[in-house]
């Protein structure tokens, strides 16, 4: 796309934007396929972080405590990605937290999220997951820090590059666009490759 755009990626304390809060948050900016800036930061969640959660992420009680509170990050968040267009991987998780976090440091974005999980489920339907790891491993991808907002970011680049790739190969498009992505995202998998030839 010829259109600049965010990739980003929250690890969060749980899965609930009601109740769990952000502690990184990572964002690669993108033009003309390639990264041109990165925004990368902990957030002190102001809760505890479970033996889980950090099992998972590797993310401490003690590599956040220092770090900013939300309502200091959303700021500088928002600045980075303006209205731009965010893409992320399973992006129904990652706004319901990026709006919530906007909204209790009263700050109303603008962007609309795309979802490369739901391009990707489109794409590659041999597939029996299309977790970020499982498409790294298919696409030959390696994810060094799985589970880190900016690694998983930056994997999610490679992926959704990937994707574009495939979509601009089996339609014979020259150029995609947010529109065009986002009515493929919910055209229905039986009809994926009928939808591209036209």
């Amino acid at each position: 796309m010829d259109a600049i755009y965010n990739i980003l990626d929250f690890e969060t304390t749980g899965f609930s934007p009601d109740y769990d809060r952000i502690i990184e948050v990572g964002v690669v900016k993108v033009s003309n396929g390639k990264v041109i800036d990165t925004f990368q930061e902990f957030v002190n969640p102001g809760m505890h972080i479970s033996g889980t959660i950090t099992n998972l992420t590797g993310i401490t009680n003690d590599m956040v405590k220092s770090a900013d509170r939300s309502s200091k990050v959303m700021p500088r968040l928002k600045s980075f990605v303006g209205d731009e267009l965010i893409v992320a991987h399973n992006a129904s998780f990652d706004s319901r937290f990026f709006k919530a976090e906007m909204k209790r440091s009263r700050i109303s974005p603008k962007n609309e999220f795309l979802c490369s999980l739901l391009l990707a489920r489109r794409l590659y339907q041999n597939l029996d997951s299309h977790k970020l790891g499982v498409l790294c491993d298919h696409l030959g991808f390696i994810n060094k820090a799985s589970h880190r907002a900016l690694d998983d970011a930056q994997v999610t680049h490679k992926v959704f590059n990937a994707i574009c790739k495939k979509i601009l190969l089996n339609s014979g498009r020259t150029q995609i666009d947010f529109s065009y992505l986002a009515k493929l995202s919910k055209v229905p998998k039986k009809k994926v490759e009928s939808w591209l030839s036209k």
